[in-house]
């Protein structure tokens, strides 16, 4: 089986070509900047007026970039490149953007610089080609953020944290989706059906948060463990989970800037007693937390590009021999679990 993983995240866009019949060892492996600073950059470069169409994706530096550019020129945005800055549309006018139909991108771009925005760069296939890459993929495997679709009166980071707790006692490979997502998970629908337009096999969606722990599973120190807590520091989210024999047992998750070592320590003392409460870390600025039974852990790792400013409070797991490829690895495990 041969599996493209792509972890897009909020810094970098990490990608491993996998080979089953060769392992993680001989596998290609790129690490690129995230398609939200690419884009978020093209805006800035910018000095007139932008019409913006294409997929849904994450917001963070994009979404900032296209407020600025507001201040001094006009912006035009379809309704699926809109979701980027919020799933409530009404919101996204209230910023002043104009949202228009897909039939009237090219007259806009007559007078606007046009910027088509996806997670997913299709450029990346022929420049593995080029290296001889062969891309003929059984599966492609691609881990985003998805804060899903918050209904009326919850915030997005209450709705975050619906999605994830909603895990707790299931194994990791729960967070998976093989060749559908739900309607309520906007990112990764938008990524799902991009593909679909090109490619005819098996695609895997996944939350970054969650593809990184499982990959970090794969780490020689820790895959032998019982008990175990892994948290990936990232360079928007952190998110720690404590597993008894690969189950969940308890979870939070918090906004890494939020977070220092002496607060994340704290936090993961009460995790491991099973006293974290929801309450506790949504009141802080995160996005809240749930324990259903105490873990002791044997190991605690660390892994994810912020985990330098948590150095001392586990070790430092590199699956396939590479930090910044825990999140493919985490990808390549699921598949081979669904498939």
């Amino acid at each position: 089986m041969k599996i493209l993983a792509l972890d897009i995240g909020a810094g970098t866009q990490d990608i491993m070509v996998y080979d089953e019949e060769k392992g993680f060892d001989a596998a290609y492996k790129l690490v690129l900047p995230s398609p939200l600073r690419i884009f978020a950059a093209e805006v800035w470069r910018t000095k007139e007026d932008v019409v913006i169409f294409g997929d849904t994706m994450g917001g963070g530096p994009f979404t900032h970039a296209v407020i600025e550019h507001l201040k001094n020129y006009k912006v035009y945005m379809t309704e699926s490149a809109a979701r980027t800055l919020r799933d409530d549309l009404e919101i996204v006018k209230d910023y002043g953007i104009e949202i228009i139909a897909e039939d009237e991108i090219e007259k806009l771009s007559e007078k606007a610089a046009p910027i088509k925005i996806s997670d997913f760069n299709l450029q990346l296939l022929p420049v593995l080609s080029s290296f001889g890459v062969d891309t003929a993929f059984d599966v492609i495997a691609i881990a985003v953020q998805d804060h899903g679709v918050a209904p009326q009166g919850v915030t997005d980071r209450e709705n975050r944290f619906r999605l994830i707790e909603e895990k707790v006692g299931g194994g990791i490979e729960s967070f998976a989706y093989l060749d559908g997502v739900p309607e309520y998970l906007s990112r990764m629908n938008s990524v799902f059906r991009s593909v679909k337009r090109w490619y005819d096999g098996h695609i895997l969606l996944m939350d970054t948060g969650p593809a990184a722990v499982l990959g970090s599973l794969e780490d020689e120190r820790v895959k032998e463990k019982k008990k175990v807590v892994c948290i990936n520091a990232g360079n928007a989210h952190t998110i720690a989970m404590s597993l008894n024999d690969d189950r969940i047992a308890g979870v939070f998750e918090h906004h890494t800037h939020l977070l220092d070592k002496q607060k994340l320590e704290y936090y993961l003392k009460k995790l491991t007693d099973g006293t974290i409460t929801f309450k506790e870390v949504f009141d802080d600025g995160g996005h809240g937390a749930l324990a259903i039974r105490e873990t002791q852990p044997e190991i605690l790792s660390l892994t994810g590009p912020k985990r330098e400013k948590m150095k001392g409070l586990g070790i430092f797991s590199a699956p396939a021999g590479d930090m910044m490829m825990t999140g493919p690895v985490g990808l390549v495990k699921a598949v081979m679990s669904r498939l």
